[in-house]
């Protein structure tokens, strides 16, 4: 029998003291910093995991679900190609209903650029021996029930999945303690000691601990803990919206994007609907900061972006002002996000909806929310053991695609923090790419 536990459930006693060793410490608890604390307690190691706010409170648990090996940056498929295996045993392994469905992923075509696009990226998946391929109208409709609009065609890997955001963290988490990984949650990390230019400790708001690994995995924040080590991070945040509806009809088992609309239909009928691939952007003095690396990507891609100046920027105003922010705690801030969603989604997406599926029309929006979505200027993460601070590991900047690649950066951050090597080639996502002219241009930021 699978177990389910509470999404913000602590799985450290409340009275627990802070350690004052460990072989490695963790900042951030969301789904890289909670599969990495699994790993690395499987293999035997003390394990701390530190998070300002709470386990999988942030991006974690807010993305679309969709665990997809399709049309990514070259450089992430191997990595997505090896995960995909472990999320078919991931159920099992951690003996917890995560709601994985291998259903594949569909992209539909309506405009010929987008069908170019797609056809070329065969090219990508067929190098790397992906079982991805395009589909005719006919092939489509074998895919997805009672789409009414038009399709130049389709790309669809049918090895692709599904998964419940809002139980895999929690997962990874509840069996990294049993474990041995302790969590702490509402303690952030406000700064890292060094000897020797090496980690040797993580101070946090309940006092240091001795470590000589240090894993940043924390999300949208991770720029300001890294700059606390000297180490510039070019990364930005964005607003992403997404929305449930009630139980209907079946109409799909694969992910689906296409006609302005991401689709994930659960298995109880409920779909994780998005409108399409658009963020909104909440503009602050931070948006200047490393501008020049995203200018010629924002601009390609304006149309995925929507501009605000609302609270944000006076909540980012008060804090730069003297006595805003404690000088100790301006790398916590801030401390809990609640972004807010997108009010005029919802409406425009059932619209769409309905429209391409008459089948849904008694769809309706149960639920909406948002996420920060930690953004570079590449469109990839960093993950990466700089050799400029001995014993630091880089996991962050997944670019609102990072929940699929949970259990496999998991792994690798493993195999970095326990002495060896990582078994996939990670040169791609080197910090130092923003630095040495090796940085590509993405296919999208998203």
């Amino acid at each position: 029998m699978t177990t389910t536990y509470p999404l913000h459930s602590s799985f450290t006693p409340a009275d627990q003291a802070l350690p004052t060793h460990a072989d490695v410490v963790i900042a951030g608890a969301g789904i890289m910093g909670c599969a990495a604390a699994y790993y690395l307690a499987r293999r035997g190691l003390s394990v701390v995991v530190l998070d300002k706010s709470r386990i999988a409170g942030q991006q974690s648990s807010r993305a679309w679900g969709f665990v997809r090996q399709q049309g990514r940056e070259a450089a992430e498929v191997p990595l997505m190609m090896a995960s995909i295996p472990l999320w078919q045993e991931l159920e099992r392994e951690l003996n917890f209903d995560l709601e994985w469905r291998q259903g594949g992923c569909l992209y539909v075509a309506t405009h010929d650029e987008d069908w170019a696009s797609f056809q070329q990226w065969t090219e990508v998946a067929r190098q790397h021996g992906l079982d991805t391929r395009t589909l005719d109208r006919r092939q489509i409709d074998a895919v997805v029930t009672g789409m009414q609009g038009p399709a130049l065609g389709g790309l669809y890997t049918p090895s692709d999945g599904q998964a419940e955001p809002r139980r895999v963290a929690a997962a990874f988490a509840a069996r990294a303690a049993g474990a041995g990984a302790l969590f702490f949650e509402g303690c952030g990390v406000l700064g890292v000691e060094r000897a020797g230019g090496a980690i040797a400790g993580v101070v946090t708001e309940r006092g240091t601990i001795r470590t000589p690994r240090f894993i940043c995995a924390a999300g949208a924040s991770s720029w300001r803990l890294l700059r606390t080590l000297g180490l510039e991070l070019p990364q930005q945040a964005v607003r992403g919206t997404c929305m449930r509806t009630n139980p209907l009809p079946p109409i799909t088992a694969s992910t689906f994007w296409g006609h302005g609309l991401g689709i994930r239909q659960r298995a109880n009928g409920a779909i994780n609907l998005a409108d399409d691939m658009q963020v909104d952007v909440d503009m602050t003095l931070g948006h200047f900061r490393a501008l020049k690396w995203f200018l010629p990507e924002l601009w390609t891609q304006r149309e995925k972006f929507s501009f605000h100046l609302n609270g944000a920027c006076l909540r980012d105003l008060r804090e730069r002002l003297p006595g805003g922010v404690a000088a100790a705690e301006r790398v916590l801030a801030p401390r809990d996000p609640q972004p807010q969603p997108n009010a005029s989604h919802a409406p425009r997406a059932l619209k769409k909806l309905r429209a391409l599926f008459p089948a849904l029309r008694d769809a309706q929006v149960v639920e909406a929310w948002a996420g920060l979505i930690d953004v570079l200027p590449d469109g990839i993460p960093v993950i990466d053991a700089p050799p400029q601070v001995p014993g630091l590991t880089i996991a962050t900047g997944f670019c609102g695609h990072g929940f699929a690649m949970g259990p496999i950066v998991g792994k690798l951050l493993a195999q970095l923090n326990d002495g060896g090597e990582p078994s996939l080639d990670l040169s791609a996502f080197r910090l130092q790419r923003f630095f040495d002219g090796t940085m590509q241009r993405p296919r999208s930021m998203l």
